[in-house]
């Protein structure tokens, strides 16, 4: 460790100047001081390692390593280093959302590399952040690049990054590039479009982001050539781990196409080698299977794709959650609405007509009045009268919800809803969440038999349990058990319940197999819907005309049949089925 008095004075140098460095953005601006770090130690125990300061989208707060500070011998720039910190919090990335968005769009531009985002995301908002600070507010953030330069530094990469900065902000060429040795007239012609690309999208940075990744692309294809080049690069990533610890970031699921349509190659840009828009409208429709293009619409990003770019946003971002609100996301459009609260109507008693007080009756129930006009003669039960009362509201008690069981078959032919957009898990979160909503319990269950099943604790109002069963996976077996029935319904329930089984032509020979029991499947089936109470509808992914015999049988016990001859039909189904169930109970 350097000498403790060297890093305190530091400190106190660091701390006087750190309203300044606010002052280069806004005299107004609201931040908290950075978390000075005396030692490596105490600079990993905040999540700093590699660079000398860091940022935290999360708490917006500053994090400086004094000692690799006092190391690299650059105690003299307090104010660059420290606005350049505050940059990155108030112009770029700013905040979790568009930070999330810029990754996205660079992850378009880096195909086969997409784990190169958050390293190519951080230099592209260091350069926006520092032509700024250098050429407007005239800090030395060309020193600061200088005292940081080293031989050990330098790479291919190193020196294209050098090389823009030294177009930016016209300097000669080796002040900022040092190692001649890299220098080539490629990374010439490349620095000079990426400096002209910093400017052009200095106040619209969002939109420049997926160029600048196409033009580093090449830089970081080989994995050899990116990893010596990371190692050379890490003193200056200082937001790539910015949203570690975020919580959920909604509005990520949906296609980017105006991001996909802005990875363009700069090069080919400035020699007019472009397709026309002509030829670009006419191959959206390939443009958007090549995002991969998924659920309602081919409008949203594939969940594979979805947990990488979050993980990338918050690397301890947990898979089960992440996926839970993909699907969650997707379906919300598809609910019904939140039944609106009524309020309690105020009761009045209105006076309806009059009766015979008798002496058994309250003294204060008679009507003096009433009974002095029918005859001057008081006599009680005769001639004495009371009035009596009725309610001018309606106290008629709407029935509540029935709760829902939806089984999902997750046999060996389905797919898994964390690598691929899963149809029958929309529409079990359509319903699910809908039937919620209403005050309804769910229960849900995958089922892929012979084989595994995996169930939630009976009935729930847990929306977090749900999720997290029916976006599971099983992969086993080749049917939804009937047996699953069992537990809930082998006995009669003591609240109407719907039973909605997702399943496909399978599940005919899953009821007509041997049970070992003298209760066949089939018996099962209708002995589970009577005692449900309620309703029971296959949806069948299947042709109308297949197994009729079969469905006229379950037609006969009382089960509804629903047919869908692809997959992207069943959302129909579970719309219609939860606002019909659920939209006015």
């Amino acid at each position: 460790m350097h000498n403790q008095t060297e890093i305190e004075q530091t400190l106190a140098l660091w701390r006087s100047h750190w309203k300044q460095a606010k002052l280069e953005w806004n005299p107004l601006l609201r931040l908290q001081e950075p978390i000075w770090c005396l030692s490596h130690q105490d600079a990993k125990k905040e999540g700093l390692s590699g660079s000398f300061a860091m940022i935290r989208l999360t708490d917006h707060r500053i994090v400086i390593n004094l000692e690799e500070i006092v190391e690299r011998g650059i105690s003299d720039y307090a104010i660059e280093i420290l606005a350049h910190e505050i940059g990155h919090h108030i112009f770029t990335p700013a905040n979790l959302y568009d930070n999330a968005i810029l990754l996205n769009r660079i992850r378009f531009a880096l195909p086969g590399i997409e784990d190169r985002a958050p390293m190519v995301s951080n230099l592209y908002a260091d350069f926006l952040i520092n032509d700024k600070l250098q050429r407007i507010n005239k800090l030395r953030m060309s020193k600061v690049y200088q005292a940081i330069n080293s031989e050990d530094n330098f790479s291919e990469f190193w020196t294209l990054m050098m090389r823009t900065y030294e177009y930016l902000w016209r300097l000669n060429r080796g002040e900022l590039a040092t190692n001649l040795s890299f220098h080539s007239k490629k990374i010439d012609a490349d620095a000079s479009l990426l400096a002209s690309l910093v400017r052009s999208y200095s106040k619209n940075w969002i939109h420049g982001g997926g160029r600048f990744a196409v033009m580093v692309y090449p830089y970081l294809m080989d994995d050899k050539t990116f990893q010596d080049a990371r190692k050379k690069i890490l003193i200056l990533l200082d937001a790539e781990d910015a949203g570690v610890g975020a919580m959920d970031i909604s509005g990520m699921t949906e296609l980017d196409l105006e991001g996909y349509d802005e990875i363009i190659d700069m090069r080919k840009e400035a020699l007019g080698l472009l397709e026309d828009e002509g030829d670009k409208s006419d191959s959206l429709g390939s443009e958007k299977n090549k995002l991969g293009g998924q659920g309602p619409k081919n409008g949203y990003m594939g969940p594979g794709n979805y947990i990488d770019l979050m993980k990338q946003v918050n690397p301890k971002a947990d898979e089960q959650r992440l996926i839970n609100a993909y699907y969650k996301e997707i379906a919300l459009p598809h609910l019904i609405d939140f039944p609106v609260e009524i309020s309690e109507n105020v009761s009045l008693d209105l006076p309806e007509g009059l009766e015979t007080w008798d002496i058994g009756d309250p003294i204060e129930e008679v009507d003096w009045l009433q009974s002095a006009i029918l005859s001057p003669a008081l006599i009680p039960g005769l001639t004495t009268q009371k009035r009596t009362y009725g309610s001018d509201s309606d106290n008629a008690i709407s029935e509540s919800p029935l709760n829902v069981y939806i089984g999902i078959d997750c046999s060996g032919s389905m797919m898994n809803p964390k690598q691929n957009f899963s149809w029958p898990v929309l529409a079990a979160t359509v319903i699910g969440l809908s039937a919620l909503r209403a005050g309804a319990s769910v229960m849900g269950c995958l089922s892929g038999e012979p084989g595994d099943y995996l169930e939630t604790d009976g009935f729930i109002t847990d929306e977090t349990d749900l999720l997290t069963t029916l976006t599971s996976y099983l992969g086993t077996g080749y049917a939804y058990g009937i047996e699953r029935l069992r537990k809930p319904f082998e006995q009669e329930s003591t609240k109407k319940s719907h039973i909605v089984i997702v399943t496909d032509n399978d599940i005919f020979s899953m009821l007509d197999s041997d049970t070992q029991t003298k209760q066949t499947h089939w018996e099962l089936a209708e002995l589970a819907l009577k005692n449900a109470g309620g309703h029971g509808t296959m949806v069948l992914h299947s042709h109308p005309d297949y197994n009729k015999d079969f469905v006229i049988r379950l037609k006969k016990m009382g089960w509804k049949v629903y047919y869908v001859t692809n997959e992207t039909e069943l959302l129909k189904f579970a719309s219609e089925f939860s606002q019909q169930n659920y939209a006015y109970v």
